[in-house]
């Protein structure tokens, strides 16, 4: 297992402004992950699955992908990236 350093993993806050939209492009250069509470259309999500972005709009929302199929997370419902 890998240490990260603190600016490799970040906590989001409740009001979900301590990640930002650059964060998830780093991540997603990085090839990192995300874990969110919420994943739009995605039954029987469980927030300790680590999930693929693929994208990110200037309006925070961040397209992943899991099981082959791509969904939708905003950017306030993340609460760690890893990368």
């Amino acid at each position: 297992m890998e240490i990260q350093s603190f600016k490799d993993f970040k906590n989001n806050n409740l009001k979900g402004d301590i990640l930002t939209t650059n964060d998830i492009i780093k991540c997603i250069q990085k090839g990192g992950v995300i874990y969110a509470e919420v994943v739009k259309d995605l039954k029987n999500h469980n927030e300790k699955n680590p999930l693929t972005p693929v994208d990110v709009d200037e309006d925070g929302f961040i397209t992943i992908e899991y099981n082959n199929g791509e969904y939708s997370v905003k950017l306030e419902d993340v609460k760690r990236i890893e990368f």
